[in-house]
């Protein structure tokens, strides 16, 4: 009898103790949660989805006042806006853990909320809808156009055979705008082939994910379609601004094992600062036919000149294309660029798309 009144005894502290512990936990008030909230913290994490899917390198602020309703700010989680607050948003309770819905909504776009936060972790689905604008929908790739004005600024040299005598001719930015969309078009064809604007903000490609290697320099083509939130657009007075998301590039780059390098973290953090408030890209579109033209100008190729002696270092020491059957090397061509680009007054360089079937 004693052996079952010390047990019972036993059953009866630990219940005590531990509801003791769980009533402890469930006095957790939303406004011991306040803070801001990311992947990378430890103490206040993010699990954030977009679209139904991971979205890394974000982060969202949480803040309740009275424990009953709560504001939520979303930082660049938004394609265009680098904050978008919800606020009046009702907590409900599930034990130790609140639960919410929110929208917010513009002319532009609607945004909904779904989400829950406890201690330590904020859970977050953000759904997007921009309004109709001509990009949305899926475009095959067609081909490169390019300009660049002026035409005569020295690149680099060759010399090349004419009636079999050698004669030297200078490879200038007029030329290279000639050649560059025929070869460009022509190699881009074998890694991409068609690219969708969604509803939602987010650019997918159908891609060559295949790898060369030295057993095998031409593989079969592998083609993959892009995983959400690698690239962001929204569209704003005729111009579409994208936005690269670096982070969520580059875990797919390590996925795929191209064997690139990508210049280290001084390339990331230079394109990070230049992209920051997206990339201004230019579209038109042919009523008649429905092709699409997108291009960048020379005002953002300018910006770009401080990763060109990053970029160039990647670029192997004997690369080159060939030009009247001699080899143009590529080296020479990147030291001036920078010259050339300070020199520029007008240039476009664009993809031509038509609409898929």
């Amino acid at each position: 009898m004693m052996r079952n009144n010390f047990l019972f005894l036993v059953l009866f502290l630990g219940v005590v103790l531990f509801s003791a512990c769980s009533d402890d936990d469930n006095k957790k008030s939303p406004k011991d949660f306040n803070g801001t909230y990311s992947e990378a913290s430890t103490d206040n994490v993010l699990d954030l989805k977009y679209s139904n899917s991971v979205l890394a390198g974000k982060s969202v602020d949480f803040n309740s006042a009275d424990g009953v309703k709560a504001t939520l700010k979303l930082n660049n989680v938004v394609p265009g806006e680098k904050e978008t607050v919800f606020s009046d948003i009702v907590l409900n309770r599930d034990n130790s853990i609140y639960t919410f819905v929110a929208e917010n909504k513009n002319d532009a776009r609607k945004v909904t909320l779904d989400g829950s936060i406890e201690k330590g972790k904020l859970a977050l689905s953000v759904n997007v809808e921009f309004k109709e604008n001509d990009l949305i929908g899926k475009w095959d790739m067609s081909s490169v156009s390019m300009t660049w004005k002026p035409h005569d600024y020295p690149l680099t040299t060759i010399t090349v055979q004419i009636f079999g005598r050698p004669v030297e001719m200078t490879i200038t930015t007029g030329l290279i705008a000639t050649m560059a969309p025929g070869m460009l078009g022509t190699e881009l064809k074998n890694y991409l082939q068609n690219v969708t604007f969604q509803k939602d903000g987010n650019i997918v490609a159908t891609y060559n994910a295949a790898t060369a290697t030295e057993d095998n320099p031409e593989p079969e083509a592998d083609w993959q379609l892009s995983p959400l939130n690698l690239a962001h657009y929204y569209v704003k007075d005729g111009i579409c601004y994208v936005f690269l998301n670096l982070e969520m590039i580059m875990r797919q780059v390590e996925k795929d094992n191209a064997g690139r390098s990508t210049g280290g973290s001084s390339l990331e953090n230079i394109l990070a600062q230049l992209l920051d408030g997206g990339v201004p890209v230019h579209f038109e579109l042919t009523t008649e036919t429905g092709a699409l033209k997108v291009y960048v100008d020379e005002v953002l190729l300018k910006q770009l000149g401080p990763i060109i002696p990053l970029v160039s270092g990647l670029i192997p020491d004997d690369a080159s294309f060939e030009y009247m059957g001699v080899a143009v090397e590529l080296g020479p061509i990147m030291e001036n660029l920078p010259g050339a680009l300070e020199a520029t007054t007008e240039m476009q360089v664009g993809l031509n798309f038509v609409p898929a079937e």
